[in-house]
């Protein structure tokens, strides 16, 4: 069986859009650290009143993490102010990109 795609985990656990941004974002990582900053970014692809900051990111990545958890993904801290990287079951942190 081959590796899942960033969309096929987003289908399966129906991820909510802002979620699945933050996991796109980690995702095309492959492994690799994505700077918070970068993430947040990609959190801005809707029009709103204000933009998204850090404790919007945080709240959202609590959830995408409990999400995740129940298919053995995990989004990782990759060190004080380095950013994020997912990891797959097995310690795997590399993905096939969707």
């Amino acid at each position: 069986m081959s590796e899942p795609t960033v969309d096929m985990v987003i289908e399966h656990l129906r991820v909510p859009p802002l979620q699945a941004r933050i996991l796109g974002a980690i995702w095309k990582g492959k492994g690799h650290p994505i700077p918070t900053e970068a993430i947040i970014a990609a959190m801005d692809r809707t029009e709103r009143p204000r933009p998204h900051d850090y404790e919007d990111f945080k709240i959202a990545l609590h959830h995408l993490r409990k999400r995740l958890k129940s298919i053995g993904i995990a989004i990782r801290n990759t060190g004080y102010a380095r950013g994020y990287h997912i990891e797959f079951p097995g310690g795997q942190s590399n993905a096939a990109s969707s």
